[in-house]
């Protein structure tokens, strides 16, 4: 197994020593080889998943064939939602390139929280973060398409048009992310993720230094 360095992640570069020393502890570190699931659509999930070497691609069922959602890099977190309700996975993730993450099973983050762990409380936080991220690159991609669809005024309408497959591909993704979690677009606009009073965020960490 290769060594994983936690406090070069960008997502865990303000945790604590003690903090990175229980995730390492209560989060085993599996590895992935290129096409290996880490978790499959459909299935009941039971944990949450930290890339902390690699890469995945986030994959969906649509008509039969698996369409890419996104790809994620180290410092990812995917599979969140098993840790907050027990509903059956959205989609598959899969490894793309060889990969090490962190494995998180929902019953240890139970208990963590019920013991008020401040990397618990953390690791909430960041859940939070990772759904809106997840959200609005979903609603960015749909836009990209339908803006790069619209013909400039010197163009003959028709002319440049994005093929329907892709704006069908990019709409069934927002519909994903947001059944995901039971969210409306509306609700999307009014989402704002505040850092808990005493934290300090990872982007106001970077400005003192």
């Amino acid at each position: 197994m290769a060594t994983i360095n936690l406090r070069s992640l960008e997502a865990l570069r303000d945790y604590s020593n003690a903090e990175l020393k229980l995730l390492g502890a209560v989060s085993p570190a599996r590895e992935y080889m290129p096409g290996d699931a880490l978790c499959t659509e459909g299935h009941m999930g039971q944990s949450c998943f930290l890339v902390a070497s690699g890469q995945v691609e986030v994959l969906k069922a649509i008509d039969g064939q698996e369409k890419g959602l996104a790809t994620l890099r180290a410092g990812s977190i995917v599979g969140q939602m098993a840790l907050v309700d027990r509903s059956p996975r959205s989609a598959t993730v899969r490894a793309s390139t060889y990969t090490i993450a962190l494995e998180l099973n929902r019953e240890v983050f139970e208990r963590l929280l019920a013991a008020h762990s401040p990397l618990a409380l953390r690791f909430q936080h960041q859940i939070a973060v990772a759904g809106v991220r997840q959200l609005r690159m979903a609603t960015t991609k749909l836009a990209g398409i339908l803006n790069a669809s619209k013909p400039a005024a010197a163009e003959t309408p028709g002319e440049n048009a994005i093929d329907p497959t892709r704006k069908r591909d990019a709409l069934l993704t927002v519909k994903a992310a947001l059944s995901e979690w039971d969210m409306s677009l509306d609700e999307l606009d009014k989402v704002h993720v505040s850092v808990p009073r005493g934290q300090v965020s990872a982007g106001e960490l970077r400005g003192r230094r």
